[in-house]
């Protein structure tokens, strides 16, 4: 049969097109028998579902918006490629929209992927829009914040416990004997980064050390910096054994600041860094980093933001992951 509707397929099985519509979109509140005759009915027809019509019917366009924060972030496109991914496997295609960091943006992003009437939003803000976000909430509109949690906001969060991560990464260098351990930050405005600040600063104190803040320099999320700031660590009066650097593309950096002094890794100094983006792979020696597990961050934040707009509201639901250390080459035991 050519051009089957959805009102063909309710009328074959005798039942209403808004029950169709229900079975398509597998709703659980349908009988089963009445679930199998629709099925039968779509499968004697030939229905083939299109996408526009269905998104009519069921009031969607079945397309997710994804806000990056900083897409040129190594961390972003493996989170990118999960959000996808698992979107797709729902049926859902994503738009993205990267910010730059800019709040400005972020709100010309939320108003855009608005106006292009995307079923839910998928994002990674910092403080300074947790207003808009608390509007949407408001208007029950479907929104979920990615890898951190925004401060001030209820609305559904996957995000990473940074002052765990923060603390484990300390607290193997500590395990391996060292006890003068230096670390080098994107800066303590960040939240990702005062969090895994305070981790540090907690398994210093739990092992008895004192907290020594010229132990601890503030940077940028890049290469160039992280070779400026163990330049900087290098040049103290108090030499560091070990360091914690919160981002890769930073320790990156440190190491060729590292092996300019003529050092080597670990035997003279030991490097553990955070996230584990490709690159910590193909350093030599490679990287031992803490592992956020970014595909399991955005798988779930897919699956939380689809709840959200099946029940065509926004949860206040928040789901916390932890980061594991994953052990390569670059620390090693004080000697």
């Amino acid at each position: 049969m050519a051009n089957v509707t959805i009102k063909d397929i309710a009328r074959h099985a005798g039942v209403s097109v808004s029950t169709v519509s229900r079975v398509m979109n597998q709703k659980p509140d349908v009988k089963s028998e009445t679930h199998e005759r629709v099925t039968l009915a779509i499968e004697k027809l030939g229905y083939s579902p299109n996408s526009v019509a269905r998104g009519l019917v069921l009031q969607r366009s079945n397309v997710i918006g994804f806000i990056a924060s900083d897409i040129t972030n190594p961390n972003f496109p493996q989170l990118a490629r999960a959000v996808v991914a698992r979107a797709k496997t729902h049926g859902y295609s994503v738009m993205i929209f990267d910010t730059a960091h800019d709040s400005k943006v972020e709100k010309e992003a939320l108003r855009l992927l608005q106006s292009r009437q995307v079923d839910g939003i998928i994002l990674n803000f910092g403080e300074a829009n947790t207003d808009e976000l608390e509007k949407l909430k408001k208007e029950n509109f479907p929104i979920v914040q990615v890898y951190r949690k925004t401060p001030r906001s209820a609305i559904s969060t996957i995000a990473l416990n940074n002052q765990e991560s923060g603390y484990k990464a300390t607290r193997y260098l500590l395990d391996l004997g060292h006890k003068k351990i230096g670390h080098i930050t994107p800066g303590i405005e960040t939240q990702s980064g005062l969090e895994r600040l305070t981790g540090y600063r907690q398994a210093l104190e739990d092992a008895g050390i004192l907290y020594n803040e010229q132990l601890v320099i503030n940077g940028v999320n890049t290469a160039a910096s992280g070779q400026e700031c163990m330049k900087q660590l290098l040049e103290l009066e108090e030499s560091v054994t070990a360091v914690f650097v919160s981002h890769d593309m930073m320790a990156v950096g440190a190491y060729e600041a590292i092996y300019s002094k003529g050092m080597q890794i670990p035997d003279d100094i030991s490097i553990i860094g955070h996230d584990n983006i490709p690159i910590g792979n193909f350093v030599r020696p490679k990287l031992t980093t803490m592992d956020t597990h970014k595909d399991k961050l955005g798988e779930a934040g897919i699956d939380l933001l689809i709840e959200e707009i099946e029940n065509s509201a926004t949860l206040g639901k928040e789901r916390v992951f932890s980061a594991d250390i994953l052990i390569r080459e670059s620390c090693g035991k004080i000697s």
